[in-house]
C-alpha cells in the first residue's frame, strides 16, 4: 500500500472519529437540555403545587375562624347574654367552666371579673369564686391562655392537614400573660394580690332574662406602668432591631400602637399578638424573608411573643429596606414605613401619585421635605385610620429614644 492510500485512509479514520466525537458530544447536549427541561417541569410543577397547598392553607385559616368565632360567640351569648372577645387592647378570657368571664385592658388596667352565678348565691360566695380566679388569670402563661382559646385551638387543629406549608410554634409555658401588668409573681404572691382587688372592686348585678340566673360583675383597676411593659420585652426589641437593621424606637412606638404591649392581642382581622401579624399579609412577606418560602402562620405561633415580635421586626425591615429603600431621607422613609405597617406600601404610594407604584412615588417623596412627607400622610392617605395610626406612632416615638 502506497503512502498516498494510507494517507487517505488516516484522513478517513481521523474525520470518522471527529464525526462520533461530535455526534456524542451532540447527543450528550441534547440529553443534558432533555434532564434540564425535566428539571424546570419538576421545580414548575413543586411551585404550582406548593402555591395551591399555600392558598388552600390560608383559606382553610380564614373561613375555620370565621365559623369558629360565629359559634363561638353565639354560643357565650346564649349563656351570658353577650358575648365579648380580645381585641387589640383586651384579653377576654373565659375559663373552662364556662362560669367566668375575665376582661383585661391593657390600655388602661382596668380588669372586669364577671360571675354567672344562681340568682340565690350571697355575694361573699361569688367573691370567693371570683378571687380564686383572679389569682390563676395573674399565675396564666402564653401556653395556658393559648390551650384555653376554644377559637385558636380549632384554627390549629383544621390547619394541621397542611403541615407542608403551616409554620406552628409554641407559645410560653413559663411567660405570663399579665406579667408586663403585674410582674412576675408567685402563687402566694398572686392569692394577695387577687383578695386585695376584690376588697376594692366595683360590684354591679344584672339578672338574666328568663333564666334563673344573675351576672355579678367586679371591676377594679392595676395601676398601669407603660415602662414596665415595655421593659418586658426589651431584650428582645433589640435583638430584633439590632437584626433587622431597624430603629428600637420604632418597634416600641409599633408595638405599643398596635397591641399596648398585649401579648393576646387579637383584631378581626384577624391580627395577632403584640405586632399585630396578619397571617394573609405581613405573615406571608415575612416568613419568605426569613425562611425563604410562604408560610401560614398558626396561632401557636403568632401567641409566643418572642416569635411574634421577630415577625414584626422582619416586615418593618421589608418595608423600610426593600419596598421603600428609594426614598432618599431615612425620615422621610421612617414616616412611610409606618404608615406602610398599618396600610402597605401600594397605599403609601397612592398618597403621593395617585397610583400603587412605589418605584414611581419615591421619586415624588424625594422632592418634599420629611415634614411635607408626614402632613401629606396625615391629610391623604386613604384611610382614616392610617392617618390617626401615623400620628400615634410618630408621637410615641419621642420617648423610646435613647
Amino acid at each position: 500500500m502506497n503512502k498516498k492510500v494510507i494517507s487517505m485512509l488516516l484522513v478517513m479514520v481521523a474525520t470518522q472519529a471527529v464525526a462520533e466525537n461530535e455526534f456524542e458530544a451532540y447527543r450528550a447536549k441534547q440529553q443534558a437540555n432533555t434532564e434540564f427541561d425535566d428539571y424546570k417541569k419538576t421545580v414548575n410543577q413543586e411551585f404550582s403545587d406548593y402555591k395551591t397547598a399555600l392558598e388552600a392553607g390560608f383559606n382553610d385559616f380564614q373561613k375555620t375562624y370565621e365559623q369558629a368565632s360565629k359559634q363561638y360567640n353565639q354560643e357565650m351569648t346564649q349563656k351570658w347574654g353577650s358575648s365579648k372577645s380580645s381585641d387589640k387592647k383586651s384579653w377576654v378570657n373565659y375559663e373552662k367552666n364556662g362560669d367566668v368571664r375575665e376582661s383585661v385592658d391593657f390600655s388602661t388596667g382596668i380588669v372586669v371579673v364577671e360571675v354567672l352565678a344562681n340568682k340565690g348565691d350571697s355575694l361573699a360566695t361569688i367573691q370567693a369564686k371570683a378571687q380564686e380566679n383572679i389569682s390563676k388569670l395573674l399565675l396564666t402563661t402564653e401556653k395556658q391562655a393559648f390551650n384555653n382559646d376554644v377559637v385558636a385551638q380549632k384554627v390549629e387543629e383544621q390547619i394541621k392537614q397542611h403541615k407542608e406549608v403551616v409554620k406552628t410554634g409554641e407559645p410560653s409555658t413559663t411567660t405570663k400573660v399579665m406579667q408586663g401588668l403585674v410582674g412576675n409573681i408567685s402563687e402566694p404572691e398572686a392569692t394577695q394580690q387577687a383578695a386585695n382587688f376584690v376588697s376594692k372592686a366595683k360590684v354591679e348585678t344584672t339578672e338574666l332574662k328568663d333564666k334563673e340566673k344573675k351576672v355579678v360583675k367586679l371591676t377594679f383597676k392595676i395601676p398601669d406602668n407603660l415602662s414596665a411593659k415595655a421593659a418586658q420585652y426589651s431584650q428582645r426589641i433589640q435583638q430584633i432591631a439590632k437584626k433587622e437593621k431597624i430603629p428600637v424606637a420604632l418597634m416600641y412606638a409599633v408595638m405599643e400602637t398596635e397591641s399596648n404591649f398585649n401579648p393576646r392581642a387579637k383584631s378581626h382581622v384577624p391580627a395577632y399578638g403584640l405586632m399585630q401579624i396578619v397571617p394573609v399579609s405581613a405573615g406571608k412577606d415575612a416568613t419568605k424573608y426569613l425562611f425563604g418560602k410562604e408560610k401560614v402562620l398558626a396561632p401557636s405561633y403568632l401567641y409566643n411573643s418572642d416569635k411574634n415580635i421577630e415577625i414584626g421586626g422582619a416586615y418593618l425591615h421589608i418595608l423600610y429596606h426593600r419596598y421603600l429603600r428609594k426614598i432618599d431621607d431615612t425620615t422621610s422613609r421612617l414616616f412611610c414605613t409606618i404608615a406602610a405597617y398599618n396600610t402597605g406600601a401600594g397605599n403609601v404610594a397612592k398618597t403621593f401619585i395617585g397610583t400603587y407604584n412605589i418605584n414611581k412615588a419615591a421619586k415624588t417623596i424625594n422632592t418634599f421635605s420629611a415634614s411635607d412627607v408626614y402632613k401629606t400622610l396625615r391629610r391623604q392617605l386613604p384611610h382614616d385610620e392610617t392617618r390617626q395610626y401615623i400620628k400615634r406612632v410618630a408621637t410615641r416615638l419621642a420617648k423610646y429614644q435613647s
